[in-house]
Order: C-alpha cells, then structure tokens, then sequence
C-alpha cells in the first residue's frame, strides 16, 4: 500500500479549513451516496492473449466475454477484467468499480451532479446500464448495484460460472486501490464529499478511506510511486490489491518464483520489471509492525507481463499494523 507522506495534522487541519468554505458547507448538506463493496477492477493490456494465460496461471480460468477475460474474486459477484489496451494507448488500469447503496442511474446522477460532478456517464453494455464518473484527476470510476458482475440483465447480474481446477491463489476480495494524485487534500475532500468515506487509519499521516464498512478502501496516494514501480507516476490507479485466506508471505513468493516470477530487493525501482515479486516491510513510522509483529508488515507485490503492479494481502488487511496489517483503529 503506499507510503503516503502526508502529516496527519496537516490533513486534519485542511480537511477543517475545507468545512467553513461555503462550497463546502452547500455540499456538506447534500445527501451522500452510501458505498457498498469495492467491485471490480479493468486492465488494458498490450497482448490479452498472454495476459489471461499469466492470470490463468495463478489464479484460475476466466470468463470469456467478446473482448474480455473477467477473473472471479471468490464467489463473486467482485471480479477483475483484462481488455485489449487501445491502438496507440499504453497498457494500465482503465478503471475501478464501487458498489451503492439503492443503485439508479438518474438518482445517482441527480445527486452527483448536486455535489458539482457533471462528467457523469450512462452507457449501455448489450442493455445493462453502466454509470462512470471521473475524479479531479480524471481517473474513471464505475458505480453499480451490489450484484453487479458485468453479466447481463437490468442490473449485470453475474453470470453462473464453473471453475475447471482450483487455482494456486484463490482471490477472494478487492482489497483496496491505491490512487496516484496531484493534491491528495483535493482528492480526499472529493471521496469523502460525495461518498462519506471515514478514515479507516493512516500511514504516514495520510488517509485510507474505508468503503462501505471496511476492510476494503481507497488510498489517498500523492505523486511519489506507491508501489515501487518507476514506470508509473502519473495521475491514476498506481496499483490494485487483491486478498487471500491465510496469507503467507513466504508461500506466495514461493508459490510466485515456481510460476516463473524473478524474486527482487524491495525498494530498488530499478530492479523492477514485468513479472517480478517482491516483499516489503512496513515499520511503525508508516504505521505498520507494531508489538505483535516487530520485524513489520510484510505487504507483497508483483508485476504482469506488462509490468503492471498488483499487490497480495490477507482478507483481514486494512492497512494497518500486525503480521497481517489487520489492525487499525
């Protein structure tokens, strides 16, 4: 999750200043949309074939749909999606999903464009409506009903699926995404705006905002590389976190290294490249470690073919400290 440097009491105080503005009051009192779960993620890459045959690899077979390899997050109906990065556009996150509560896309884009988001758009997907937004930094969200799946149906219900093997890594939710952005105070005032995110804890002073009831979350990143890669430091999703039971970071690195990833040192961008993994330890000053967990908070990352950053933790993780960052205030 990212090393966000951003003092606590600085947030905080920003955060005040914001309250007595009078844009900030008139928004203050509009209602706002109560979140749900994290839902889905999209992926562009640069050769699908080859992307859904690394995925397969670990985490199981895909549903094929026209374009698109949807990639369950255990029973669904949660999932990721790789698509074929457009003709001149680089591989990378498209956008990520957010389930709400009483899903309706013209009460939802009444009460959107009520907090000044005016970019909202309906789009139909072979008859289910689909509604995105963008945030000031233009990264594209998807908000949906809860069984959203990408199936069919009035509300994309998800499909039956039938899985042909059990996967090495069995995912089992979106945990949270990590957003790279050009003034994080901006950003967290817009999340916390319109949808009534709480600060689920912090990591160097900087807010995780839980969705719906937690564990799962927005991180609210600034321009340094959340996730290690120096390929990465525009506006956007920098990385995507997905969880499993029990998590060990010793087996998954070894379950990574016998798939063909080359283990690397944490910390050295430059050692890294597509499919690659590494561990890295967060220590108390970024909240993590702690007394039950001393030697840190091991947080485990590795990159696609495209070298596009995915991070595997825990279903207890919040961001926090303990062996599995399960502890948060």
């Amino acid at each position: 999750m990212d090393d966000i440097r951003f003092p606590r009491r600085q947030f905080l105080i920003g955060l005040a200043g914001a309250a007595v503005a009078p844009c900030a009051l008139a928004q203050g009192a509009r209602p706002t949309i109560a979140t749900r779960r994290l839902n889905n993620i999209m992926i562009a890459v640069s050769d699908l074939d080859r992307s859904i045959a690394f995925y397969e690899n670990l985490f199981g077979a895909a549903l094929r749909q026209r374009d698109a390899a949807v990639f369950r997050l255990g029973s669904g109906p949660h999932f990721f999606a790789l698509v074929p990065a457009g003709a001149g556009s680089k591989p990378g996150f498209l956008s990520y999903g957010i389930t709400v509560a009483d899903f309706d896309t013209g009460r939802l884009t009444q009460a959107l464009n009520q907090h000044g988001v005016t970019n909202v758009q309906v789009v139909s997907r072979e008859g289910v409506p689909e509604l995105f937004i963008a945030d000031p930094d233009g990264i594209r969200i998807q908000l949906q009903h809860e069984t959203y799946g990408r199936g069919s149906g009035p509300l994309g219900a998800m499909p039956p699926v039938q899985r042909a093997s059990s996967p090495v890594l069995e995912l089992k939710t979106m945990n949270h995404v990590t957003l790279t952005t050009s003034d994080r105070m901006r950003s967290a005032q817009f999340y916390q705006g319109i949808f009534g995110l709480p600060v689920q804890t912090t990591q160097g002073g900087g807010p995780i905002l839980a969705v719906g009831t937690g564990p799962e979350n927005i991180v609210i990143g600034g321009g340094a590389n959340a996730g290690g890669s120096n390929t990465r430091p525009d506006v956007g999703v920098n990385h995507v976190c997905f969880t499993i039971e029990n998590f060990d970071p010793n087996r998954v690195m070894g379950i990574l290294i016998g798939k063909g990833l080359q283990p690397i040192e944490y910390g050295n961008p430059a050692l890294i490249k597509p499919q690659t993994c590494r561990v890295r330890l967060r220590q108390r000053a970024n909240n993590g470690g702690g007394p039950t967990s001393p030697i840190g908070t091991p947080e485990l990352y590795f990159n696609d073919p495209d070298n596009i950053p995915i991070q595997i933790q825990d279903v207890k993780y919040c961001g926090g400290s303990g062996a599995l960052g399960q502890i948060c205030p």
